[in-house]
């Protein structure tokens, strides 16, 4: 199995659609080997997702993909890990869970700048700002505001 074959063969594809992927990785589940490709978007319509997915298998080879091997190719969803700074950089404006010490819970990202998340948060009724530490920030995530 080749997972940079693999990879080199979706990446056309997806730009067509202006899409990337955002991991691509090996699992067990329920005793099944799987290759797990994450494309980087939050909402997609599922027959976009098998257009791309029947585009994308007809490509793969025999040497790409061992035959003892599933592939499942979904979208990362609108509930993403935010695990880098430039993924929090990229989710300002967004609504985002998260866990320090000091708070847990959701808020809006307003600013991200050294090293500082500014989150604006619903404290029973009112809204304030806080400032947290990024390396104090864990478990954090896009979320859905409902």
């Amino acid at each position: 199995m080749n997972i940079q074959k693999m990879k080199e063969k979706l990446i056309p594809i997806l730009k067509r659609y202006d899409l990337d992927i955002y991991s691509i990785r090996t699992k067990k589940e329920f005793g099944e080997k799987i290759v797990e490709i994450l494309i980087d978007v939050d909402v997609m319509d599922i027959n976009e997702l098998e257009k791309i997915h029947m585009e994308y298998v007809n490509l793969l080879t025999d040497e790409d993909l061992d035959d003892d091997y599933y592939l499942e190719l979904s979208s990362l969803g609108a509930e993403r890990p935010l695990k880098t700074k430039e993924e929090v950089e990229k989710a300002i404006g967004k609504y985002i869970y998260l866990e320090t010490n000091k708070y847990k819970g959701n808020g809006y990202i307003i600013s991200f700048e050294n090293d500082i998340i500014k989150l604006e948060i619903n404290d029973k009724g009112r809204i304030r700002k806080i400032d947290i530490d990024f390396n104090d920030a864990r478990h954090m995530r896009t979320s859905v505001k409902v």
